[in-house]
């Protein structure tokens, strides 16, 4: 049966690349798989029969399946949570915040990335399917704790918070790109394939031309706690709307992608090595850095 779920999966998967972040989290699985130690390639084939990279697209193809009318409040955590834990919540002094920032009790992702981690750390004593749902949520949500427009701020200017005092209608609200009606949200989501079109997403291509820090950059960008590294992607994302100068209805052309394209692209490396770090730590005993 989980082969046959996995299976499933991985075909929704594939058919839905082009769904919101999802080629950046399709890259973060395979660049993180190749900075993976052999010990814990071989513990996540163990659990896992279809790539990290088609996993980690689990929590948005999940929560857009039709569950035949069922009812969203009496759903358990590990479903309801494929629809609400996506986006991260930055207090006034710039921290990650572990209640919801949102109207939804179960909107913020980062209490659920702790969880994921904490809980994979006893894997050796968990049921094969409960290390499978963590390896899920985990890698998931690595890569939305690294998208930029992924967070709410408490310090948003009033006119552009949204119905929960924190969330940002600015970030949902349509401008255009290309002369096409998009988010500011969907030029990020959308942005790994158009900054570098030339690859096709095609996943080795790509990668091999990103995967390119120094291993002293590596361990730089991996040093500290999960939670210093939200702080810091937060503190980093929150120049998008602090000085990019988006406002809904401004249109957008490809102009945009060659200005901040960088900005992208480092934030799904940096992503990769602390998810192949995190990996490494959990299931390598030998594992002495990147």
């Amino acid at each position: 049966m989980r082969k046959l779920i996995l299976s499933i999966i991985a075909v929704l998967c594939f058919t839905q690349v082009s769904y919101g972040w999802a080629w950046a989290h399709k890259l973060i699985g395979y660049m993180a798989m190749r900075n993976c130690t052999e010990t814990t390639r071989a513990q996540l084939d163990r659990y896992l029969d279809v790539p990290l990279s088609d996993i980690s697209l689990w929590m948005d193809v999940y929560r857009d399946y039709d569950w035949g009318g069922m009812d969203w409040s009496e759903a358990p955590d590990y479903i309801r949570g494929t629809t609400y834990w996506h986006m991260f919540s930055i207090d006034k002094n710039g921290k990650v915040m572990m209640e919801s920032g949102r109207q939804d009790p179960n909107g913020n992702g980062f209490p659920y990335l702790v969880k994921s981690i904490e809980t994979l750390k006893n894997y050796k004593e968990l049921p094969d399917s409960v290390v499978v749902i963590n390896l899920k949520y985990l890698t998931h949500l690595m890569g939305d704790a690294h998208c930029p427009a992924h967070y709410y701020y408490e310090n948003m200017p009033a006119d552009l918070k949204g119905v929960s005092g924190l969330d940002s209608r600015w970030g949902f609200e349509n401008g255009k790109y290309n002369g096409k009606v998009d988010s500011y949200h969907g030029l990020f989501d959308r942005g790994p394939e158009r900054v570098h079109p030339e690859f096709n997403q095609k996943l080795k291509p790509f990668t091999e031309h990103i995967d390119t820090m120094s291993v002293a950059s590596r361990r730089e960008i991996v040093a500290g706690t999960v939670q210093d590294w939200i702080d810091e992607s937060g503190a980093r994302c929150w120049e998008i709307y602090d000085e990019w100068g988006w406002k809904p209805g401004n249109e957008y052309d490809d102009s945009f992608y060659r200005e901040h394209g960088d900005f992208i692209i480092y934030q799904i490396q940096i992503c990769a090595y602390r998810l192949a770090h995190t990996l490494n730590t959990i299931f390598d005993p030998e594992y002495k850095g990147l």
